[in-house]
């Protein structure tokens, strides 16, 4: 295959207003980008890019695939992924870079249910990285787990179901005083 031939595909996801750019090659190397505006795509060749075409609300970008959420009513998809897959495959071919973002480096925890917990994530993260999104630990009190839903599942209809069915369930068998399960 020529390296300059840039495949795509464009794949639904749970979340209506998300749709998945599976890109055959990897464009994101390191920790997941999650990107809400066209500010915080500053500096970010690509994501620029895709922001400049308008109606998008968020970004996920990991390993090779980037979920676009566009704003709600404004534009069908049908179209619209046409634009988002041409801009990508021309943004790679090109040979430019792709993301530019800080990340916050993670801090490790000495509490073990925190641990734990983070384990227990990462167990499920390729489950929901298949349906485009993330989930990332945001904090942990009073047997209350909190996390943050990117991508796709950030404004999932099934994130609920998600939360409660597949995480708050998994977390239980491992630390059964967990209470629950929220998103932030």
């Amino acid at each position: 295959m020529n390296r300059k031939d840039v495949y795509i595909t464009a794949n639904p996801t749970p979340n209506p207003e998300s749709l998945k750019f599976i890109i055959d090659r990897q464009i994101v190397d390191g920790e997941p980008i999650t990107l809400s505006s066209s500010a915080e795509a500053q500096g970010s060749p690509l994501a620029e890019k895709l922001f400049a075409l308008g109606h998008i609300d968020h970004l996920f970008a990991f390993q090779n695939f980037i979920t676009i959420t566009k704003t709600a009513g404004t534009v069908v998809w049908q179209d619209f992924a046409r634009q988002i897959g041409q801009t990508i495959r021309e943004h790679i071919q090109s040979g430019d870079p792709h993301f530019n973002v800080e990340q916050e480096a993670e801090s490790t925890s000495s509490d073990p249910k925190i641990r734990l917990i983070k384990e227990v994530l990462d167990e499920i993260r390729p489950s929901v990285a298949m349906d485009g999104g993330n989930i990332v630990f945001a904090g942990f009190q009073d047997g209350i787990v909190q996390v943050f839903m990117q991508g796709a599942c950030s404004g999932c209809p099934s994130s609920t179901i998600t939360l409660k069915a597949g995480i708050e369930q998994r977390l239980r068998q491992v630390l059964p005083d967990i209470k629950g399960v929220v998103a932030i």
